[in-house]
């Protein structure tokens, strides 16, 4: 008799969030979690829970985003992400695989992750960034924008720059490094950190880009961390000019 072992799979995932209600399963809507879990069972011919890196909001992208789940599948690993492809519409899709150890987690074995903001800064609006960077028609000045972006690394207090509704044990956090740098009318905004508070990226775009074209005093920034409350920080900027780039382990 054949012994089936399980062994612990790790794939890397992209996706268009366009067409999704985020990541993370919601009865009834079409999100990146319930299609790929369903790719993954027609692959393997068996049930699967998937750990995920990191939930992402509707509306926002990612070029890594990480899974794992248990199969003992004979599917050679090297071939797992183009058989589970055929299974999968084109707006997500696997772009890695391997095998990892069987304590790994998703999620709580990461040590960083980096996300990435795009804004189109031209005047006109460019269908090839529609759905893909948030269009601000207004000059911005990306150095100015990294001054005030500067006064934010570090563990701290990050309850101004959080979603409402939000529930979550506290909201320290530790964020590393922020870097803005224009390519063209492109602005890329790269931020890395370990975890981050709901909407806490894109708000903090949308309080920068507020200050900066308004040529406020960089103090400003400063304030509305200190004041621990969201009603003081700027809009929240659209959910499709992020990206969930990359996971660290």
């Amino acid at each position: 008799m054949e012994v089936c072992i399980l062994r612990n799979i790790f794939l890397e995932i992209s996706y268009i969030g366009s067409g999704f209600f985020g990541f993370q399963k919601q009865p009834g809507k079409r999100t990146v979690e319930s299609v790929l879990q369903r790719a993954i069972e027609d692959t393997v011919k068996h049930p699967v829970k998937i750990f995920y890196g990191g939930r992402t909001d509707r509306g926002v992208h990612s070029q890594g985003q990480a899974v794992n789940f248990y199969s003992d599948t004979k599917i050679d690993i090297g071939n797992l992400p183009q058989v589970i492809n055929y299974h999968l519409p084109k707006d997500v899709s696997v772009i890695g695989s391997k095998y990892v150890d069987e304590k790994f987690h998703a999620r709580y074995s990461a040590k960083k992750k980096h996300y990435r903001y795009l804004i189109y800064n031209g005047r006109y609006r460019n269908s090839l960034y529609e759905d893909r960077a948030w269009h601000f028609p207004f000059k911005l000045d990306e150095k100015n924008m990294q001054r005030f972006f500067d006064q934010l690394p570090g563990e701290r207090d990050f309850a101004s720059f959080m979603g409402k509704n939000a529930v979550v044990k506290d909201t320290i956090r530790r964020l590393d490094k922020i870097e803005v740098r224009r390519k063209n009318n492109l602005i890329i905004i790269d931020f890395y950190g370990k975890s981050f508070l709901k909407n806490m990226i894109r708000i903090m775009v949308g309080s920068v880009v507020k200050l900066s074209h308004e040529k406020k005093d960089i103090k400003e920034i400063k304030e509305i961390l200190d004041k621990t409350r969201r009603g003081y920080a700027g809009p929240t900027a659209p959910a499709h000019g992020l990206y969930f780039l990359e996971i660290e382990y």
